[in-house]
């Protein structure tokens, strides 16, 4: 009853039967010993060559027992060192005979020695070696990247390094220069600290910056920034919707926005003029795919941050969040002074109303260490690589063709720029509330100028295709205080970069005010108005040209300097007298819409400018020395 044949190691007894067919039966026992003390056959495995990552496919050989045999491996594929990679297979054949061969995986590579490339420079397809110092003198592209040899790597402002796997500082320094980008196209895990450095807008001592860390590592927010005042560093708190003091022995935490004011060591307002801080981030670069938790308290509004040494699109950030925020992205832009009233940016995917502060004012992308604000709808916040890019060359891609019509208006009070407006005739808009691309106003001043969607304020808002020339848009029109205020646009793109009107209707008095042609001034007391302005594009008929009055005129000092700015007529001619009617100063043949005069002479008073128009229309006005 032995099956055969007899395949086990060792010895088998074979219980062999004779019958002699009568009834007689013996039986005798035999041993059949099978002893396998021939190895497998000891393959020729040739040298794999690859490009970034290989993975090897098992080889095989014969054993005169067992067969075909598939090598086994420790190492871990996919193989992506630079260099020669030596894979030890075994081949056991499950009788106690075992081989071990070696396979050399080669990744194509080049190695930097402090003078030369030793294999042409790198591409995407090879590994680069950095063994000796180097300052990159343009764009580096690779698989990966090792420093090593204690090498001191540069990478200037301008420049990118774009990695399919990953940064590996075994020893020496990385640093990525203000501007810098290093991009990674896969999730590959980064090791060993380098060196981000990023500059902050032109600040004074008392102005803040929203960081969000690069890097994940021991550094806190102290060792960022040393010379702040320790009771100068805070978190968001999203229950209050305000920011409260935070110890700057905390670390960064990845994807979280900090406020953090300046060193106070910094410029005085007053002292000079605003200058820009260097901030050093040190740490493991971040790459891959992240989830950050949100707080769904209060409103909603939570700080996060860029967690990348490198650009974020905003497009692909805000659609790879659909239905985890409401679409619209706040940058903190305020100055600690009082002329800056407006705390925030609004970003969406129509753009950005920017004023003076925003760090890097590009609308389409999250600069590097980059804070902001977000208003959570579910508790996950993500990032990913597909939403980086390098913006240094102002090249931005999109996966499809969206158009984009855009104006950006801005409201100054007695000159001093207040806040700006977005309106973006674009793909994907309705005239209703559209996520993602219409941006809802923060309500973060008492004086602001803003698009209306039924009865709520919109600081960025998106209107449907095709253009029509008869659509009018209504403002929202707020002023803390009662002065002197003007509209104006601060620049356009698409149609409205062509000859197409822009009208600003102010129906207090009906006057419309083509304000590719001129800014529109006038005087408001304090309070809000959802009715007084509406923007138009082509004029009403039997419209008059606006009058030159009180309204059309506005006078206000800068320095040393009263500036008059007629939003009408030109200006034949300004007398400024005292307030006993002396005749201080006559400016004769201005010709003009615009002029100024030297008040710096004449002693603290009130003074009264008589402005007269080229038709000889008389205007006065009074202005405080």
């Amino acid at each position: 009853s032995t099956p055969f044949p007899i395949t086990t190691q060792g010895t088998t007894i074979v219980t062999w039967s004779f019958n002699d067919g009568n009834g007689q039966i013996v039986t005798a026992d035999q041993n059949v010993i099978i002893d396998d003390t021939v190895a497998p056959v000891t393959p020729v495995l040739a040298n794999i060559t690859g490009q970034c990552a290989v993975t090897p496919t098992a080889p095989t050989t014969t054993d005169a027992c067992a067969g075909t045999i598939t090598g086994t491996t420790l190492t871990v594929f996919p193989i992506t060192n630079a260099g020669t990679t030596v894979i030890t297979w075994n081949f056991n054949d499950g009788n106690g005979q075992s081989i071990n061969v070696n396979q050399n995986v080669i990744i194509d590579s080049t190695t930097w020695n402090g003078t030369t490339w030793s294999n042409s420079a790198p591409t995407s397809a090879t590994a680069a070696i950095i063994s000796g110092n180097y300052t990159a003198t343009g764009n580096l592209n690779a698989c990966t990247l090792t420093v090593n040899n204690n090498a001191v790597v540069s990478i200037p402002s301008g420049f990118n390094v774009t990695l399919g796997g990953a940064l590996t500082v075994s020893s020496g320094s990385f640093t990525l220069e203000n501007n810098a980008n290093l991009i990674q196209t896969t999730n590959a895990a980064n090791s060993g600290n380098i060196i981000i450095k990023r500059n902050s807008s032109a600040l004074f001592r008392l102005d803040y910056t929203l960081w969000s860390s690069p890097v994940t590592g021991s550094q806190t927010l102290g060792q960022f920034s040393p010379l702040t005042s320790t009771n100068r560093f805070y978190e968001y708190n999203t229950t209050t919707n305000l920011y409260n003091t935070i110890a700057n022995t905390n670390t960064f935490n990845l994807a979280k926005g900090y406020l953090i004011r300046m060193p106070n060591t910094w410029v005085d307002y007053g002292a000079g003029s605003a200058a820009s801080w260097a901030g050093t981030f040190a740490g493991v670069p971040n790459n891959g795919t992240f989830t950050y938790t949100m707080s769904l308290a209060g409103t909603g509004f939570n700080a996060v941050g860029n967690p990348y040494p490198s650009n974020l699109i905003i497009d692909n950030f805000i659609s790879g969040n659909m239905g985890n925020i409401n679409g619209t992205l706040y940058f903190w832009r305020k100055r600690n002074d009082a002329a800056n009233l407006t705390s925030y940016s609004t970003c969406t995917t129509a753009g950005c109303s920017l004023v003076n502060s925003h760090i890097y004012p590009n609308t389409d992308y999250i600069s590097i260490g980059q804070g902001f604000l977000v208003k959570a709808t579910s508790t996950t916040l993500n990032f990913n690589n597909t939403m980086r890019i390098a913006n240094n060359q102002n090249q931005f891609f999109k996966t499809k063709v969206v158009e984009k019509n855009r104006i950006w208006l801005n409201l100054y009070n007695d000159a001093i720029p207040v806040n700006q407006m977005l309106l973006a005739y674009m793909t994907g808009a309705t005239m209703e509330i559209d996520p993602t691309i219409d941006g809802a106003y923060i309500n973060d001043s008492q004086t602001a100028l803003n698009s209306l969607i039924g009865s709520e304020e919109y600081a960025v808002q998106g209107r449907a295709l095709p253009f029509d020339t008869t659509d009018e848009v209504p403002l929202s029109f707020k002023a803390q205080n009662a002065g002197n205020y003007s509209i104006a646009i601060d620049h356009v793109d698409g149609l409205f970069s062509e000859n197409q009107d822009i009208i600003l209707k102010d129906n207090s008095n009906g006057t419309e005010t083509n304000l590719k042609n001129q800014a529109y001034a006038f005087t408001a007391a304090a309070g809000a108005t959802n009715t007084r302005f509406s923007l138009k594009y082509q004029k009403t008929l039997g419209i008059s040209n606006p009058a030159f009055d009180e309204n059309s005129i506005i006078v206000f000092k800068s320095n040393d300097k009263t500036h008059i700015k007629s939003s009408t007529k030109a200006i034949d001619n300004v007398k400024i007298y005292d307030i006993r009617g002396r005749l201080l100063l006559e400016k004769n043949k201005v010709n003009a819409n615009e002029t100024s005069f030297d008040s710096s002479k004449f002693a603290n008073q009130v003074l009264i400018v008589q402005i007269t128009s080229e038709d000889q229309t008389i205007v006065k006005k009074k202005v405080i020395n």
